[in-house]
């Protein structure tokens, strides 16, 4: 039986408090505090270099911050004061916390010498020592969900970026995470391979998979996000309803930021209902 705590029904999915970083005399995350519900898709936005990307990999210690506080669904897993460890987690708990937020990467990171059912069964494989009829049933289920199924036995290098990204979103789902997190996931692909992605995300959304979605896609944050956070600087700038803060910038960084795209309109109309 697991020694690890359960999840709070109650607590935040996500909750971030203080969480600094920096990279030699850069200053990439300047005390950034987060709370993200069950349920959330929030749209992170902002400038090249505002730590969007940064901030994400730090919410499952991908990057590991200098200072702060980051728990997950009530189950603290990071706690760290002028570079004190305050928790003396062992490293078999960090991960097993860990275990339950899923990542999705820019540039898919499969395995290249595995077909696509091995690369969605390989974390509860390698990570939680699962059986393989039940992981197989269970991967075969998410490949179907992102219409992947038929592919099942290709190679990731017969695929398009598309399909990459699908059967990588599958792979993240087979571990059954609380939290899925997204670092601009259609940033790699060629326009007309974006809208097959943004659908699957959407089909999560609406299935009340909590999501943090690093994105320039506007439209999609309009349309599926229930809360856009933008980061300056490393620090939240501004953090509230899609429409508020792309309709209705509540300051002129955010503003400067948000012009730049509504002169794209055309390519935001398939996901804004005018």
């Amino acid at each position: 039986m697991s020694s690890e705590p359960q999840a709070s029904s109650a607590a935040p999915a996500i909750s971030v408090e203080d969480i600094r970083l920096s990279y030699g005399e850069v200053r990439v995350l300047s005390g950034v505090d987060l709370t993200v519900n069950r349920g959330d898709v929030v749209a992170l936005i902002g400038s090249s270099g505002s730590g969007k990307t940064t901030l994400l990999r730090c919410l499952n210690l991908l990057a590991k911050p200098s200072h702060g506080k980051i728990s997950l669904s009530g189950d603290p897993f990071f706690h760290f004061d002028n570079g004190k460890d305050e928790l003396g987690l062992s490293a078999a708990q960090t991960n097993a916390i860990r275990s339950r937020i899923g990542m999705v990467f820019q540039q898919f990171n499969l395995f290249p010498h595995m077909k696509v059912l091995a690369n969605v069964m390989e974390g509860p494989k390698t990570v939680k020592g699962e059986a393989h009829s039940t992981n197989r049933d269970r991967a075969m289920s998410y490949l179907e969900k992102v219409g992947m199924a038929d592919f099942a036995d290709r190679s990731p290098a017969s695929l398009s970026g598309g399909q990459k990204q699908r059967v990588s979103i599958a792979r993240a789902l087979n571990m059954e995470p609380e939290v899925m997190l997204f670092d601009e996931p259609t940033s790699a692909l060629d326009p007309e391979l974006v809208g097959e992605v943004l659908s699957t995300m959407i089909e999560l959304a609406k299935e009340g998979m909590t999501m943090i979605v690093v994105t320039h896609e506007l439209g999609f944050a309009l349309e599926v996000a229930n809360r856009v956070v933008f980061l300056d600087q490393g620090t939240v700038c501004a953090d509230g309803l899609p429409s508020d803060i792309l309709m209705n910038p509540p300051n002129e960084r955010v503003k400067g930021f948000v012009n730049r795209f509504h002169q794209t309109a055309e390519m935001m109309k398939p996901f804004i209902k005018i």
